[in-house]
């Protein structure tokens, strides 16, 4: 034992505190360094992403939107007041005749609107809250349109020239401006130039609902010596739904004219259905009176626009029933959207989670596992695209594609126009006449 215990205990009291300190010291050091790399890497980051935004977003974001131009005023649609989940909203679509027009931008080109499609998004923007930066207001509604260019911006190249026809995809988020008004501003970048043969509202009624079919087509990895071949009993299978809507009217004559693929595609009437043979189906299924999964078997690929119906009962598996999509080589091509009528709780029918779970999990299981026998999963958003829009536009020049118009309404009639659309019951494009 120690002659001096209580020293002893002392000393050994100060040395854990000096311990202590010393640790304590290196924690707040540790932690003063670790903040300090946090920090560079956020500004770094930060830097990053802001020097990429130019590059990766103007095609999905307007991140810098047009001006107005205070000397000049056009006549357009616009609504000032949105976001309440109320169907109605579309009656607050006023007809303005004196809105600014919009400041052209350097690579701009000024385009008088002669025609412009409506959209599902146009009226689920008005009626569900979005943030201010994702959707200004007042708020032109509207991004398919057709025209002729009356002026070019500054740095423009030489691919459009005044009274050109053209036609083209606005972007959609970020930005006040539409395509329901006498003048657009579009980046030449997403404009396409279009045929004298096809008129301005078969133009407009093109760019959104074509892109978004043949982007998601274009995924498939399908055996090329297949796609020219005639008969289509010995083409890949692919199922479209909603065959009527614009997507789907679009993707059916891609899939079968140009991918020369065996379409079966879901309607909900005889008179649909016949229409949709003679843009290429083989296959037509009521969904009033039959249930897809019941007669689909080991198709290549199932294009869905209709994720909150069909998704879940395309994965179920039932005993003693083939499965909807291949093993292995099989495709979903998930359209993102929700439903368009308002469920009970005063919201849009969606699959949210679930799509999410759905699209981990398979991409997931195909990274670590390359030979899975899993289907494969893509999710499929539409961004402008000129020069895809131009291969759409000539190959319907070329007589291959036609679009598919339901009804056309006088820009004044804007709001009928929109509430016809809302009911579901289009087949094709509605357009409307500026």
């Amino acid at each position: 034992t120690h002659p001096y215990p209580y020293i002893s205990h002392q000393r050994h009291i100060k040395g854990r505190n000096d311990n202590t300190r010393v640790q304590q010291g290196t924690m707040i050091t540790v932690w003063g360094e670790t903040l300090k790399l946090i920090t560079i890497f956020v500004t770094v980051l930060g830097c990053i992403i802001y020097t990429a935004l130019p590059h990766v977003l103007p095609s999905l974001y307007d991140y810098r939107p047009a001006t107005t131009d205070g000397n000049k005023t056009m006549v357009a649609m616009t609504y000032s007041l949105a976001g309440d989940g109320n169907d109605a909203r579309t009656s607050l679509l006023e007809l303005n005749d004196s809105y600014p027009m919009p400041q052209l931008r350097d690579t701009d080109l000024l385009i008088a609107v002669k025609a412009a499609a409506l959209n599902p998004m146009d009226f689920k923007y008005m009626r569900n809250p979005v943030p201010s930066f994702l959707r200004p207001l007042p708020k032109i509604p509207g991004a398919d349109l057709s025209g002729v260019v009356v002026q070019r911006g500054k740095k423009c190249s030489e691919t459009f020239q005044i009274d050109d026809r053209v036609a083209a995809l606005m972007p959609v988020v970020g930005t006040r401006w539409g395509a329901a008004a006498e003048y657009a501003v579009v980046d030449e970048r997403f404009v396409a130039k279009v045929a004298d043969g096809i008129s301005f509202e078969e133009a407009a009624s093109l760019p959104l609902v074509s892109l978004t079919a043949v982007k998601a087509l274009n995924k498939l990895k399908l055996n090329h010596a297949s796609e020219e071949k005639e008969e289509s009993s010995s083409s890949s299978k692919i199922l479209i739904h909603a065959g009527a809507g614009g997507v789907g009217s679009i993707a059916i004559q891609y899939a079968k004219k140009v991918l020369h693929m065996y379409v079966a595609t879901t309607t909900s009437s005889k008179k649909k259905g016949r229409a949709l043979q003679k843009l290429g189906a083989d296959l037509i299924i009521d969904y009033t009176n039959e249930n897809f999964e019941d007669v689909v078997e080991y198709y290549d690929a199932v294009l869905d626009p209709m994720n909150w119906l069909y998704e879940e009962r395309t994965f179920e598996k039932k005993k003693d029933k083939a499965p909807v999509l291949k093993y292995r080589v099989g495709h979903y091509l998930n359209l993102l959207g929700s439903d368009w009528k308002m469920g009970e709780d005063g919201n849009e029918n969606t699959n949210g989670f679930y799509t999410m779970k759905n699209y981990l999990y398979h991409k997931f299981i195909h990274f670590v596992l390359p030979g899975t026998t899993i289907p494969r999963y893509d999710l499929i958003y539409v961004s402008p695209d000129g020069e895809q829009l131009q291969r759409i536009l000539d190959l319907v020049a070329e007589g291959i594609m036609k679009p598919v118009i339901d009804r056309t309404f006088a820009l004044k009639d804007a709001a009928r126009a929109y509430e016809y659309l809302e009911q579901g019951h289009a087949t094709g494009k509605v357009i409307l006449k500026i």
